[in-house]
């Protein structure tokens, strides 16, 4: 299934490009790069320079489908682990 706008909230985030739009830790916001592991509460993305930061799924972040397409979502309509995500698709 390809990611859309429509089901992103079920599928697996790494891979995908990121930008954190607006974040309780005004130091995060503009913080650009490539989701490189997923939690319940957390993404961790990986920056152009290789440094990783754990980011808390709260504010909006601003994913790039791999169609090209960018799609803005909530932090807290991710935040629970990918495979409860997808359960809640089914």
């Amino acid at each position: 299934m390809r990611h859309t706008p429509q089901n992103i909230f079920y599928h697996n985030l790494v891979g995908l490009r990121v930008k954190v739009l607006e974040h309780p830790d005004e130091g995060l916001k503009g913080l650009e790069g490539l989701v490189v592991n997923e939690s319940k509460n957390f993404l961790w993305i990986m920056n152009d320079k290789g440094e990783v930061k754990m980011v808390e799924k709260l504010g909006y972040f601003e994913f790039l489908l791999p169609s090209g397409k960018k799609v803005v979502i909530s932090g807290s309509s991710i935040r629970k682990r990918p495979e409860e995500r997808l359960k809640k698709f089914r």
